[in-house]
C-alpha cells in the first residue's frame, strides 16, 4: 500500500495503514482529508497516534461517533464537508501520540473517551486553587463516600472500590496529561499541573483511607493522619512518583486503636499499590517515618514529638521542611503541623546540620551510575534536585529568622528568597525557568508509559520524539532538547556558588563598593556571616576580614580573586576547616600577588582551583609546605607534574648540587629534599597515583637527602690529617623498610672502618672524634630550617641505645654482637638496610649482621624473651588511658602486633627462605604466605590492619601536621582522616568501623600466630 501525501505531508505506508482501518471503522475519509493528516503528523509520534486512535476506536465501537461528533464544527453528516475543531482534535492526537499507557486506559475503559472531548476539560489547570477541593470530592464519590463527613467511609469496597477508585484517579490524569500537552507553552503551566498531581494524590489517599475505614473501622473512631513529605507534600509531584507520607495518630489512642490504626495504614497503602485487577496507582513510601522501615508504621502525634526532640538525625528535621498533611483527620494534620514544623528552623542551628545535607547531596550523586549520569534530568549535575537544593539551603540559613520564606514548594520559595533579597531576582528568575523547563521534560519521559523515569533516552528516535511532546513550534529536534538541557545545567551550576559566596563578597567590601546605609550594612555582614556559619567557617568574622583583605580594591589581583573565589569558598567549605584553607589562600595569594601567571592559573584553570581548595582545606601539613615555596602551586594545572620523579634524575639533580656547592651543598640538597616532599603529599591530598606507594617514595627521597648530604659534610671536615675511613649510614626501623610516612624520624646507625689496621691510639681517637663530628654534623645540617623541611636522624636504636657511642667502629660492632646482643636486638636488625656511604664497608657489615637476624636455629630462650618483650611493651609503653584498641603502634591490631609477628617468623625461618630475608613487613608477610608459613586469609588480616593503620598515621600528620599516636576521636579530625583516605564526606565513622574491624581481626591472628594462644 503507498503511502499518504497531504498538501504538506507525506504519511509513512505503515501509517497509512493505519488511518485506513479507520476510514472503514469510522465511516469517514480521514487517510485522505489532509486537515486531520497534517495534524496528526505534528504529534510526537504520528505512527504511535495513528495506532492509538485505531485501538481506542476500536475499543469505542459504536460510541466512536462521539468522537466525530466532537471533532466536528458544522452539522453536516460528512466530516469531509465540516470544518474540524482543530485544538480539540489536536489535543486528542497529542494524547495518542504520546502516552501509550492514556491510550490503554482508554481501551480497557472506551466510556473515558468523551472525557477527552468535554467543553469544560480544561478546568484542571484553569483553576487549580478550587482542583484540590473538586478532585477530593470526585475521589470519594467514586467509592461512595461523602466528602462532607469528617471520617468518611465508602460504600464501595474491596476489588470494586479499588477499581473505582484507581479509574477515577486515571480519568484525571487522563484529562490533565490533555491539558498539559495541548498548551503551548507548557512550562508556564508546570506548577498548576504539578499540584494538580500532588492534589490528586492526598485524593487518592483519601478515598483509600474511606475504604479502609469500611472494612475495619466502622464507627470511624481512629483519629488518623496523613502526612505527606517530599514532593507531594511541596505540592510540586511529578506523573509518577513514590507518594512519601507518614501516618499520624491522635497522642490519646489506646493499644486496641493504635493496631486498628496500623491495620488501616496497611490497606490504605495496599489499596493505592498492591496489583490489582486495575493497575496500581504509585507506591507509598513510608521509608521516611522515624527509624525508617525498622520503625512502626503508625505513630501517635506525641510519639513524634518525642523522636524529634530527642533522637531524629539532621536529615529528618530536612525532610520536615516539605511536610503537609493531605488526608484524614484534620485536627491531627493540624496539631502534626503546629507542633513539629517550627523544629526545621531550630534545628538548622544545630551543629553540622547543613554540612550533613550537602554530604548527603553529594552521596545521592555519586550513587547515579556513571552511564547515567549525562543524561539523569532529576539527580545529575545542574539539574533538578541542584535548583530544589540551592533553594532548601537558603532557606534554611535564613528561615530561622525570616518566616516568610518558610515554605515546601520551590518555585514558592526562589520567588519568595528573590522579593526577600537572599538572591538575586534575576538568578531567582534564571533558577525558576530552569527548573520548569526541566520539570517538563521529566513529566515528557515519564508519560508514554506512565513509569517512574528521569533519564534522557539514548535513542536518537526516543530522543527525536520527546524533543517533538516537549517543544510546540520551532525546531523540535533531539539536538534543540539537548543543547537547551545542557545549557540550563550550566547556568544552575554556576548559580550555586554565586548565590551562596556572591552575596558575602557584596558584603565583606561593601554593596556594589559603595558606601551604604550603615543599618543595610549591618544586616548584610550578618546575612554573610550566618551564611558561612552555615557553611561550617567556625570564626564568620574572621573569614570576612580575609575575604575583605582579598578583594577590596581595583588592582587586577581583586579583581580576578573576586571572580574565583565564590567557587573557592564553596570548595573550602567542603573540606573540614573552610577558616584555616581560607587564611592559608591569602597568604598565599599574597606571596604569589605579583606573579601573574597565579592569577591567569586561577582563572582559567578550574582543575587547579579546585585543587589548591582541596589541599588548603584538607592538609595542614601540605598548606606549610606549599606557603614555603608559593611557586610550587603551578603544579596543580596537571597532575601530571605531582608523579614521582624518576630516582635517576634526581640523583642526577643532587650530584649536580654537589659539584656547584660542595660543602655547602646540603642546604640546596634539603631544598630539593623539601619540594620533593611536597610533591608527594599533594599527590597524597589529591589522591593522585597509587597511595601505597607513597612510603617507598618517601624513604627513597629520605636515602637520596642524607647520601647528599653525608657527601657534602665529608667534603667540608674531611682533612689531611684525618686518617683514611671507610663510613656508611645505616637505616633502621620504618625508614629501613622503606615504610616511613610524613610523621617519621630517620632511625640510623653509624659504622666506620679505619682503612689503615696499624693506627695507634692517638690516632684512633682522633679518627672517632672527627666521625662523631661528622655524625652530628650530618644530623644537624639535615634539620628543617625555615626555609626548608629536612630529616630528623635519631642514632637511639645504635647498640646500648643512647648509652652507646654515637659512631662505632665495624669491629666493634663485631665484638658488641659477639658477646652482648639481645634478642631484640637481632629483631631491630631485621630492618637494617645501609643508605649511604662506602661499599665495602656496607658489604661486610651485611655479612656481619645476617647471621644474626637470620640465624640457623631460634632457641626457644630466644623466643620466650621475644614474647615476653612483646608483652611488656603493651603493658609499660603504651600511654596511660590511651585506648588499646586505637592506639596505632602500640594497639592491639596495630603496627607493632603485625610487625612482631611477622618477625618472630623472619627470625625462625629467614635463614632457609630467602624471600623472608627483606626489611619490608609486607613483602616478608606475602614471602611467609607463599611459603605456607602462613594462612592466605591470616596473611591478609595482618596486610589490611598494617596498611591501616599506616595510612591513619599519614593521613593525621596530612591533616594536622603533626603525628598521631590513636586513631582520632575528635569528629573534625576523625572525618579529615577519612576524607584524606578517599572516605566520602560524612563517613568519619565508616572509618573508625572499618579500623576496630579490621585491626580486632588482626588481634586474634596476632594472639594465635605470635603468642600460640
Amino acid at each position: 500500500m503507498a503511502g499518504i501525501t497531504s498538501r504538506t505531508t507525506s504519511v509513512p505506508e505503515a501509517t497509512a495503514r493505519f488511518l485506513h482501518e479507520l476510514d472503514e471503522l469510522l465511516g469517514q475519509p480521514l487517510a485522505t482529508d489532509s486537515r486531520f493528516v497534517d495534524l496528526l503528523m505534528a504529534t510526537p509520534d504520528p505512527h504511535g497516534a495513528a495506532l492509538g486512535l485505531l485501538r481506542v476506536v476500536e475499543a469505542a465501537g459504536k460510541d466512536s461517533a462521539a468522537l466525530l461528533k466532537a471533532v466536528r464544527s458544522g452539522t453536516s453528516d460528512s466530516l469531509a464537508e465540516d470544518e474540524l475543531n482543530r485544538p480539540l482534535l489536536a489535543r486528542l492526537l497529542a494524547v495518542m501520540g504520546t502516552s501509550e499507557a492514556m491510550v490503554d486506559h482508554l481501551v480497557r475503559h472506551p466510556d473515558s473517551l468523551p472525557l477527552l472531548l468535554a467543553p469544560d476539560a480544561f478546568l484542571l489547570i484553569s483553576t487549580p486553587a478550587a482542583s484540590a477541593v473538586a478532585l477530593r470530592e470526585d475521589m470519594l464519590r467514586a467509592v461512595g463516600a461523602d466528602p462532607a463527613d469528617s471520617a468518611p467511609q465508602a460504600a464501595v469496597t474491596g476489588d470494586e472500590g479499588i477499581k473505582a477508585l484507581r479509574r477515577t484517579y486515571r480519568d484525571a490524569v487522563l484529562r490533565l496529561v490533555a491539558d498539559d500537552l495541548a498548551a503551548e507553552a507548557p512550562e508556564e503551566i508546570v506548577d498548576h499541573v504539578m499540584a494538580v498531581l500532588s492534589d490528586l494524590a492526598a485524593a487518592a489517599l483519601d478515598a483509600a483511607l474511606a475504604i479502609a475505614r469500611a472494612e475495619a473501622d466502622g464507627g470511624g473512631d481512629v483519629r488518623l493522619a496523613v502526612i505527606a513529605l517530599g514532593k507531594t507534600g511541596a505540592r510540586e509531584l511529578n506523573y509518577v512518583s513514590d507518594v512519601d507520607v507518614v501516618f499520624v495518630l491522635d497522642s490519646a489512642a489506646d493499644e486496641d486503636t493504635r493496631s486498628l490504626a496500623t491495620d488501616l495504614a496497611q490497606r490504605t497503602r495496599a489499596v493505592l499499590s498492591d496489583a490489582g485487577g486495575e493497575p496500581a496507582l504509585w507506591e507509598v513510601d513510608t521509608a521516611l517515618r522515624p527509624e525508617g522501615k525498622a520503625g512502626a508504621l503508625v505513630r501517635t502525634l506525641s510519639e513524634f514529638e518525642h523522636y524529634y526532640a530527642d533522637i531524629a538525625q539532621n536529615w529528618e528535621f530536612q525532610a520536615l521542611l516539605k511536610a503537609r498533611p493531605i488526608a484524614g483527620d484534620v485536627g491531627v494534620g493540624d496539631q502534626f503541623s503546629q507542633s513539629l514544623l517550627p523544629l526545621v528552623w531550630k534545628a538548622a542551628s544545630r551543629e553540622g546540620f547543613i554540612d550533613g545535607i550537602r554530604s548527603m547531596r553529594r552521596r545521592v550523586v555519586d550513587l547515579i551510575p556513571a552511564a547515567e549520569a549525562p543524561r539523569q534530568i532529576k539527580l545529575g549535575r545542574g539539574g533538578l534536585r541542584d535548583v530544589e537544593f540551592s533553594a532548601q539551603m537558603l532557606q534554611l540559613v535564613h528561615g530561622r529568622t525570616d518566616e516568610d520564606i518558610r515554605t515546601p514548594n520551590t518555585l514558592v520559595a526562589l520567588e519568595e528568597l528573590g522579593e526577600h533579597g537572599y538572591i538575586g531576582q534575576q538568578d531567582a528568575s534564571v533558577f525558576s525557568t530552569a527548573y520548569r523547563f526541566m520539570r517538563v521534560v521529566e513529566h515528557r519521559v515519564q508519560i508514554p508509559r506512565m513509569m517512574r523515569n528521569a533519564l534522557i533516552p539514548d535513542d536518537d528516535g526516543k530522543l527525536r520524539m520527546l524533543a517533538r511532546s516537549v517543544f510546540r513550534s520551532g525546531s523540535r529536534t533531539g539536538a534543540r532538547l539537548e543543547e537547551t538541557r545542557r545549557d540550563f545545567a550550566r547556568q544552575v551550576t554556576r548559580l550555586h556558588e554565586q548565590i551562596f559566596y556572591r552575596p558575602i563578597l557584596e558584603a565583606a567590601v561593601g554593596v556594589h563598593g559603595a558606601v551604604v546605609d550603615a543599618h543595610k550594612r549591618g544586616s548584610s555582614l550578618q546575612a554573610a556571616a550566618d551564611r558561612l556559619q552555615a557553611f561550617g567557617y567556625r570564626d564568620p568574622q574572621g573569614s570576612l576580614g580575609h575575604i575583605k583583605a582579598l578583594t577590596t580594591g581595583v588592582s587586577r589581583t581583586a579583581m580576578v580573586i573576586k571572580q574565583v573565589l565564590p567557587a573557592l569558598l564553596d570548595w573550602f567549605s567542603d573540606g573540614v576547616e573552610p577558616d584555616r584553607a581560607l587564611l592559608a589562600f591569602r597568604r598565599l595569594s599574597e606571596s604569589l600577588a605579583s606573579s601573574g601567571w597565579f592569577l591567569k592559573m586561577l582563572r582559567d584553570s578550574g582543575l587547579a582551583a579546585k585543587s589548591v581548595a582541596d589541599v588548603l582545606s584538607l592538609s595542614g601539613y601540605a598548606t606549610e609546605l606549599l606557603l614555603r615555596q608559593p611557586a610550587a602551586v603551578a603544579w596543580l594545572d596537571k597532575f601530571d607534574n605531582l608523579t614521582a620523579r624518576d630516582q635517576k634524575v634526581l640523583t642526577a639533580e643532587v650530584d649536580g648540587l654537589l659539584r656547584r656547592h660542595g660543602a655547602v651543598a646540603v642546604t640546596p640538597i634539603r631544598e630539593t629534599y623539601s619540594r620533593e616532599l611536597l610533591r608527594i603529599a599533594l599527590r597524597d591530598v589529591l589522591d593522585v597515583g597509587d597511595r601505597a606507594e607513597i612510603p617507598g617514595d618517601l624513604s627513597d627521597l629520605m636515602d637520596l637527602a642524607v647520601r647528599g648530604a653525608l657527601e657534602a659534610v665529608r667534603t667540608d671536615l674531611d682533612a689531611p690529617e684525618i686518617p683514611d675511613y671507610e663510613f656508611a649510614v645505616i637505616a633502621m626501623g620504618r625508614w629501613g623498610g622503606r615504610e616511613i610516612g610524613y610523621f617519621s624520624d630517620a632511625d640510623a646507625m653509624y659504622v666506620f672502618r679505619p682503612k689503615n689496621d696499624g693506627l695507634d691510639a692517638e690516632a684512633k681517637g682522633r679518627l672517632s672524634k672527627h666521625l662523631n663530628k661528622v655524625a652530628l654534623q650530618l644530623s644537624t645540617r639535615l634539620k628543617a630550617s625555615e626555609g626548608a623541611q629536612g630529616v630528623d636522624l635519631d642514632a637511639d636504636l645504635r647498640p646500648e641505645g643512647k648509652n652507646g657511642p654515637l659512631v662505632r667502629s665495624f669491629s666493634s660492632f663485631q665484638a658488641y654482637y659477639a658477646k652482648w646482643s639481645q634478642p631484640w636486638e637481632a629483631q631491630a636488625l631485621l630492618r637494617a638496610r645501609p643508605v649511604a656511604g662506602d661499599e665495602d664497608l656496607i658489604k661486610d657489615f651485611l655479612s656481619l649482621i645476617d647471621p644474626l637476624r637470620y640465624p640457623t636455629q631460634m632457641p626457644q630462650k630466644a623466643l620466650t624473651q621475644v614474647r615476653t618483650l612483646k608483652a611488656r611493651m603493651e603493658d609499660e609503653r603504651l600511654p596511660r588511658n590511651a585506648d588499646k584498641r586505637r592506639h596505632l603502634k602500640l594497639g592491639r591490631g596495630s603496627l607493632s602486633d603485625v610487625e612482631w609477628t611477622v618477625q618472630l617468623i623472619q627470625l625462625e625461618h629467614g635463614h632457609e627462605l630467602e624471600g623472608l630475608r627483606t626489611t619490608s613487613t609486607l613483602q616478608a608477610l606475602e614471602a611467609a604466605t607463599e611459603a605456607g608459613l602462613l594462612p592466605v586469609e591470616d596473611a591478609q588480616q595482618l596486610a589490611a590492619a598494617w596498611q591501616l593503620a599506616t595510612d591513619v598515621r599519614s593521613a593525621v600528620m596530612l591533616f594536622r601536621g603533626r603525628t598521631a599516636e590513636s586513631l582520632p576521636g575528635d569528629h573534625t579530625e576523625l572525618e579529615a582522616t577519612a576524607r584524606l583516605l578517599g572516605y566520602a564526606a560524612g563517613e568519619g565513622h565508616d572509618l573508625e568501623d572499618d579500623y576496630l574491624r579490621t585491626t580486632r581481626h588482626a588481634r586474634a591472628v596476632m594472639e594465635h600466630r605470635f603468642y600460640g594462644f
